[in-house]
């Protein structure tokens, strides 16, 4: 089942509603640029109800890295996320983040849990990935199931990917860190994935039995597999560690597709998951555009939440 769509605006109406707040992250950006070289800039904060972290990896995907992060800070978001920790420098991206005071709050720790090989594979490297996440004051670390195997009924692997998890619980738990499972769609981007629904990730997390495994419910991947957001956020809230959002089709930013981002968000902080939303989308153009429309959304949903309680 599809979700709501956004209020009947023509596209040319919506680029002029979005292009209305981007002024205020692009003053961000200039403000913070003026001040004098040779000394690094602090954030200076967005004003948005919820809290969101900027996908390194998709945002300003032309530039080095560490530059990367300079340009989130530049445009007033203090939090980010990222995919491999292992290629890169994380010394030189600990120094960034204290002279910049920005806060990664999540990366991924592995790739492939449903076999006693994935298994070795994972607990051999999960070391050296706590060892990063200490160093860089991560708690979430993501984790996917992987694909199917051929020849291996469904169930086993199921079974893998619960022992797995029950493994690598034991090795983080001590440094109060928290392995979320993500489910992908097959659909469009991860054809052959085990782990699709919100509900086999519930399955999983549940036979697990640890707070320290949960599930990304990722609002892209779970539209095109699952729809019925609103309904599977409210009936996993207790065991979501963390929150992606991006559109669909495109994976872009709000109002680029069928998704009611202000709904959606709205539902998020209802479900009372307190780490911030990963943007795990691609800028449709500018990345300060995609921003600009993720703080349109953020404004719209605490109006929404707002008129539910009174």
């Amino acid at each position: 089942m599809k979700s709501r769509t956004s209020n009947k605006t023509d596209p040319s109406r919506r680029h002029l509603l979005a292009g209305s707040v981007v002024g205020a992250v692009a003053l961000h950006a200039l403000n913070a640029s003026a001040q004098p070289k040779g000394k690094a800039r602090k954030v200076r904060p967005a004003k948005t109800w919820l809290t969101y972290a900027v996908n390194a990896e998709m945002f300003w995907k032309d530039l080095p890295f560490l530059e990367r992060l300079n340009r989130i800070a530049d445009a007033g978001f203090a939090h980010f996320e990222f995919w491999p920790y292992d290629n890169k420098d994380l010394n030189a991206l600990a120094d960034l983040c204290a002279a910049r005071d920005l806060k990664p709050v999540q990366f991924v720790a592995g790739w492939g849990l449903n076999s006693e090989q994935a298994r070795n594979k994972l607990l051999a490297s999960l070391p050296k990935a706590i060892a990063a996440a200490k160093q860089l004051n991560v708690k979430l670390m993501t984790v996917v199931a992987g694909n199917e195997i051929k020849d291996v009924p469904r169930n086993k692997q199921t079974q893998e990917v619960i022992a797995t998890l029950r493994e690598a619980a034991k090795l983080v738990a001590p440094e109060g860190i928290t392995l979320i499972l993500e489910p992908l769609n097959v659909l469009r981007d991860h054809a052959g994935q085990l782990v699709v629904t919100s509900e086999h990730a519930a399955e999983i997390v549940k036979a697990v039995d640890s707070p320290h495994v949960k599930i990304l419910f990722d609002v892209y991947h779970q539209q095109i597999s699952e729809g019925n957001l609103s309904g599977n956020i409210a009936k996993y809230k207790d065991i979501i560690g963390y929150f992606q959002i991006a559109d669909h089709p495109g994976r872009h930013e709000p109002y680029t597709g069928e998704i009611n981002y202000p709904h959606v968000l709205a539902e998020i902080q209802r479900s009372g998951v307190e780490a911030p939303i990963g943007l795990e989308l691609n800028p449709q153009t500018d990345p300060k555009l995609a921003l600009a429309a993720v703080i349109k959304a953020d404004g719209e949903a605490r109006k929404l939440a707002a008129r539910r309680t009174t």
